[in-house]
């Protein structure tokens, strides 16, 4: 009799606990999704901010191209080429934001996580900004100033423009995932207001994971 009354014990006191481990998951996931969230919201209104930034500078730059009327060809091809980077660079935001606002935070956290590594790969196409580089150092060329600076261009203004081009490609080709475990990449992405947040979500997240693995 004492032994079924002890079982009965430690059964009740089993259910017990497991209905409270299940209370303090529910919790845990509950506040942490409600982190993730938050910061992932935030980072899609700086996105928004962004894009808006993005289509007025756009626009002036169209503006600065439609006035140029081709007088100066390499005034026209460098700012055209900023120009159609920047739009190229909104078309990535815009993305970017569809990513966030689609997450279903009611889904499974294996879901939900492998939803940020997808936003976390696509930021790194923000890359894609720094082509914009080398025509920064060329839209005040002009035939005049080539002509009238003689060896001073090709000695100053070319070496310029030629050293910001290879970083250009340097940074491009080497500012993906495949490198993030380079320190210099790895310093870049943590202070970084487009990375931090998506890695702050995908941490929250884990500890969700850690919690179960504990329980």
């Amino acid at each position: 009799m004492e032994d079924i009354t002890l079982r009965n014990l430690w059964k009740a006191q089993d259910e017990k606990l497991d209905r409270t481990m299940k209370l303090n998951l529910f919790i845990l996931e509950s506040l942490q999704k409600q982190k993730a969230q938050s910061k992932l919201n935030g980072l899609a209104r700086l996105k928004l901010v962004a894009v808006i930034l993005g289509i007025v500078w756009s626009l002036f730059l169209g503006m600065l191209i439609y006035g140029n009327q081709l007088q100066n060809i390499y005034f026209t091809v460098s700012v055209g080429m900023i120009m159609l980077i920047t739009v190229a660079a909104i078309a990535i935001y815009i993305n970017h934001i569809a990513l966030i606002k689609n997450l279903d935070y009611s889904q499974s956290i294996t879901y939900t996580q492998k939803k940020l590594a997808k936003l976390q790969a696509s930021t790194f196409n923000n890359r894609f900004i720094v082509l914009q580089m080398p025509f920064y150092t060329t839209w005040f060329w002009s035939t005049q100033m080539i002509e009238s600076s003689g060896i001073k261009f090709w000695l100053i203004a070319v070496p310029i423009t030629l050293a910001f081009t290879l970083l250009t490609i340097w940074l491009f080709k080497n500012l993906t995932p495949l490198n993030m475990h380079k320190n210099w990449v790895k310093f870049l992405v943590k202070n970084d207001p487009e990375h931090r947040p998506v890695m702050q979500a995908q941490k929250f997240l884990n500890e969700i994971e850690e919690f179960k693995k504990a329980s």
